[in-house]
């Protein structure tokens, strides 16, 4: 819920964003742009693929770091939740299925 809830709110600002013309808007802003859409569209897979989907979107959000020099590091917190729980649920899930192939009994 939380990732299609981020999802909505970086739509509404995409979409209510551009008060001008496009040509305005300056490089590095196009580029975190992409790279927040890319972060928010791997959080929205990760439903489907945990693990390697957020690891995915905490590289982006990375990459957006270094891209947009933000200094409100509170915002990128937030958007880092999804991920690190879906990296939690991917893990404890592969320990799971691990733990009850180890304690199948051998059919031989």
């Amino acid at each position: 819920m939380t990732a299609l809830a981020i999802a909505a709110v970086f739509l509404m600002f995409v979409l209510g964003e551009p008060k001008g013309p496009w040509p305005g808007i300056h490089s590095r802003e196009w580029a975190g742009m992409v790279l927040l859409f890319g972060a928010i569209a791997a959080m929205v897979l990760a439903w489907k693929w945990e693990f390697p989907a957020a690891v995915i979107s905490l590289l982006v959000l990375g990459a957006f770091v270094a891209v947009v020099h933000i200094n409100r590091y509170g915002v990128l917190v937030i958007l880092a939740i999804p991920n690190v729980l879906f990296l939690l649920d991917g893990t404890l899930r592969r320990l799971q299925v691990k733990r009850a192939q180890n304690q199948m009994p051998d059919c031989r």
